[in-house]
């Protein structure tokens, strides 16, 4: 699959479209007129389904329109998923169309009327098979060059109609042998491949609409782009698709580092997948190793001043919150600066607010209840 813009996928979108139209308006009137001429119950069928592909051509017309549209308030992600609805709606169409066939080629089974079948009609219902073949193959592969789930399943609608359209030549060809049973029961097996191709487009559809998991080529791409210097673990990975836009969130785990530091990985690994995949992503770092290195590292700055015995009881919220203890024998004003100045420094190195309760220390350890750890032995 290529990288490309919106407005490119829109492009390829609306050129299969109307291809799609030209060839199956003139396989149509092929088959109606052939089937009208000749008695054919399979073969009318037949061209109902190359009609049907011209309205499906225009469901997915529509489709890549809508999906262009840009996020609003009410779909902050964008419209991509109309193309999951295009296809859900080819598949009913499909399965309706099916079903009708079916009926009609069972009514035709019991009551068997008289088919003016040839060779030579033969071979031009085998030709038209072989056109639509040629127009399934075409838009497999403008789907896959712009990874559309929409044009995939007009392709198989175009296959579904090349595949039913050859027992229908057989079909024409037994009846001129008398067979005209052999019509009727190509019209039945016509129908319930239509059904079958309709049940498989529209389960994955669905799938994808109610939020199908991403393959496991796709986490191993996630994880190979996010992997980075410092980073330990990956997981959590959920990916959300909305057409050819992607949604990942995901939790990261990275050594014991700063905030700081940390968003700094984060954002990088972000901008690495949201490149490479074409996705909005979100990257959360897990608190636990995040929060342990900046108890560490604040302790380190509080018990840089020789006026703090300890650090303890560290709590990292929306603000960070905890205790130091000073010798019983400071002055309350030194005690309050020594504190201003600290939260200060924090403040400014965590982008948070920070309160810092003083205590004072006796320095008889056996007697205190604080866990502490003393920077001189008593």
């Amino acid at each position: 699959m290529e990288a490309l813009t919106e407005r490119e996928r829109a492009h390829y979108g609306y050129l299969e479209g109307g291809v799609s139209i030209v060839v199956n308006l003139s396989l149509s009137f092929l088959k109606f007129g052939v089937g009208f001429y000749i008695n054919s119950i399979a073969l009318i069928a037949d061209g109902f389904h190359s009609l049907s592909d011209i309205l499906t051509s225009l469901v997915v017309i529509l489709g890549f329109r809508f999906s262009q549209q840009p996020p609003d308030k009410e779909h902050p992600f964008g419209h991509g998923r109309y193309e999951d609805i295009t296809s859900l709606t080819i598949a009913i169409l499909l399965a309706v169309v099916g079903a009708q066939f079916f009926i009609s080629s069972v009514e035709r089974l019991y009551h068997p009327e008289v088919v003016k079948g040839s060779f030579l009609f033969f071979l031009v219902i085998l030709l038209a098979a072989a056109a639509k073949e040629l127009l399934a193959r075409y838009s497999l592969y403008l789907s896959r060059k712009i990874g559309s789930h929409a044009l995939l399943a007009d392709a198989w609608h175009h296959r579904s109609d090349a595949l039913t359209s050859v027992p229908v030549a057989f079909g024409i060809l037994a009846s001129t042998y008398g067979y005209y049973w052999v019509d009727a029961l190509s019209g039945i097996v016509l129908s319930g491949v239509i059904v079958y191709f309709s049940f498989t487009l529209a389960r994955d559809a669905a799938s994808r609409l109610l939020g199908k998991a991403p393959p496991d080529e796709v986490i191993s791409q996630i994880k190979r782009l996010a992997s980075y210097p410092r980073v330990t673990d990956i997981h959590s990975i959920n990916v959300h698709n909305y057409g050819e836009r992607k949604v990942i969130s995901l939790h990261m785990q990275v050594e014991p580092m700063g905030l700081e530091e940390a968003h700094a990985i984060a954002d990088i690994v972000e901008q690495r997948i949201a490149e490479g995949l074409n996705a909005s992503v979100v990257v959360h770092i897990d608190g636990s190793t995040v929060d342990e290195s900046m108890k560490e590292e604040i302790s380190k700055i509080v018990e840089a001043h020789d006026d703090v015995v300890s650090c303890h009881a560290v709590d990292i919220g929306q603000k960070i919150d905890f205790h130091i203890l000073v010798d019983k024998n400071m002055r309350l004003q030194e005690a309050h600066d020594l504190a201003h100045h600290l939260e200060n420094d924090i403040s400014r190195k965590f982008k948070k607010e920070v309160v810092i309760h003083v205590e004072p220390c006796s320095h008889v350890c056996n007697d205190c209840s604080q866990k502490c750890d003393v920077r001189s032995a008593q």
